[in-house]
């Protein structure tokens, strides 16, 4: 891989794994200050706000980060396609706004209780910022400068933080964490827009875009693009919707905790999706399909093996996480997340493809398949949910999250390159076996869930890293590379790791 894709990706990574970080350390003050009826309530509103800003994005983040990575000729290119993005969600957001203050008096919302009247009025007030935030996040991304746009997201969050631990001593519901949301992405987006215009004219957001940039096949990706998020959307959150409906808020709330801890399985995947899509653009316009081949093999390889790590290790202390982080009642979300694993790693793998695919201008394509996941997925809860419940959104959520990888390595097969070239699978699974017998096994032996979630992980990364180097799932070599790529020095990298693995890379170097 490149300098340029694995340097944005540590960035990315980086600032991923802060947010992650914060996120664990504030999700069980949140789960104890709400309950779980009232996390069910505040996972709800969340879910409502995510379908609302697919409309008000309206694919712009892809779209300005796909063609200002491009840099065309044209006189303005960047800052021309930055206002015409901007332009259209600042009126989309307008829209919404209103549309949610409508929604808050209105008869759709009055039966989930009075209390969401106020919950509403305080969604208007943040899908503006939202946007903006987002707007400008991307546009940095764009112009490659990922170490100025992802840190802020750990900005947004550490601010929720601070309300989230005053609250915690106070006491609050769920309007005053909405606020916390509110006060987090305020002040990111402003130092997001501060930082963008620094390198981007803003003043053409007041002007018309000119005939050399490309207005329609702008519009065309953005309405695609949207269409895209909102199937993944429905694969994300129709499952709580119709829970909150049909079970009830504290099935909610447990399922939602189920969620919570799949979802931590794509935080590398994730990373690696949102480098991928603005940095292989250009590999599509030069038809350069071999490069796009090596470069979505290695990322599906690498992104298998992190996840695999993490399912194992999820499978293996599922009960006392759950029971010991969001408290002794969420016992219930054991079984839940269990049946979302498997899904959530076809998922997980799915990510890269499905970021490499979306690089190219058409997509109708990804449309298509995405579309069929989001069917079956529509299709099965409604089947599922009636009678069994969490069990069943899980059931019917996973397998639509793993029919996504097979779904779309047909589409990148169709459309000229195979993320599938140097998968390694025989070695991949001999190292989840191998890793799988301390991860899965210590956990019965020590009979302790302290005890268990204290060993496990440090035990179970170092034999899921030595399997994996002594089955070739991943070459020394392979590691070296990354290290040398990194933004951190590869010694610094190297003395990281345990010291047996350590020593066995650096007799590679030696070796020549």
């Amino acid at each position: 891989m490149s300098r340029r894709i694995v340097r944005s990706f540590s960035a990315i990574f980086g600032s991923q794994l802060g947010v992650l970080v914060l996120t664990v350390a504030t999700t069980p003050l949140l789960t104890r200050l709400l309950g779980s009826g009232g996390y069910g309530d505040y996972s709800f509103v969340l879910s409502a706000l995510q379908w609302l800003l697919v409309f008000v994005y309206a694919g712009a983040f892809n779209g300005i980060r796909k063609y200002i990575a491009e840099d065309r000729n044209a006189d303005g290119w960047t800052d021309h396609v930055f206002a015409f993005y901007f332009r259209m969600v600042a009126v989309l957001a307008a829209g919404m706004v209103v549309l949610v203050l409508l929604l808050s008096r209105s008869p759709f919302v009055s039966p989930l209780g009075s209390e969401f009247t106020g919950y509403f009025l305080l969604l208007a007030c943040i899908i503006p910022l939202r946007a903006a935030f987002r707007i400008a996040r991307s546009g940095l991304m764009g112009l490659e400068l990922e170490s100025y746009s992802e840190p802020l997201q750990i900005v947004d969050r550490l601010f929720f933080v601070v309300v989230i631990a005053i609250l915690s001593v106070v006491g609050g519901g769920v309007a005053a964490v909405l606020l916390g949301r509110l006060l987090g992405i305020a002040i990111a987006a402003g130092v997001a827009l501060a930082l963008v215009s620094q390198r981007i004219d803003l003043s053409k957001i007041g002007r018309r875009t000119p005939e050399t940039v490309p207005r329609k096949r702008l519009a065309t990706y953005s309405v695609s693009t949207m269409t895209l998020a909102f199937l993944l959307l429905s694969l994300y959150h129709l499952d709580i919707i119709l829970l909150r409906f049909l079970a009830g808020d504290s099935a909610t709330g447990f399922y939602r905790a189920a969620l919570v801890v799949a979802e931590f399985l794509w935080f590398v995947p994730t990373a690696v999706q949102l480098t991928l899509l603005h940095s292989t653009s250009n590999l599509w316009i030069e038809e350069r399909y071999d490069r796009l081949s090596e470069i979505g093999s290695r990322a599906v390889r690498y992104t298998l093996l992190c996840t695999l790590l993490l399912v194992l290790g999820v499978a293996g202390l599922a009960e006392p996480f759950l029971t010991f982080y969001f408290g002794p009642e969420f016992d219930a979300a054991v079984v839940p997340l269990l049946l979302l694993l498997p899904g959530a790693l076809g998922f997980a793998v799915a990510r890269p493809v499905f970021a490499i695919n979306q690089g190219q201008d058409n997509l109708r394509l990804l449309v298509v398949v995405t579309a069929v996941a989001a069917t079956m997925n529509v299709a099965l809860n409604v089947a599922l949910i009636p009678r069994f419940g969490t069990s069943g959104a899980a059931i019917a959520t996973s397998i639509s999250y793993g029919s996504m990888f097979g779904l779309h390595v047909w589409t990148a097969r169709r459309l000229g390159f195979d993320p599938l070239v140097d998968i390694r699978i025989v070695r991949t699974v001999a190292t989840a076996v191998l890793a799988a017998v301390p991860i899965i096994g210590l956990p019965y032996v020590l009979q302790s869930g302290v005890l268990s979630l204290a060993l496990v992980p440090p035990i179970g990364a170092l034999a899921f890293a030595s399997a994996a180097l002594a089955t070739g799932a991943v070459r020394r070599d392979e590691v070296q590379q990354l290290a040398a790529l990194s933004p951190l020095p590869a010694e610094t990298l190297v003395s990281l790791l345990p010291d047996r693995v350590a020593e066995s890379l650096r007799s590679t170097d030696r070796d020549g």
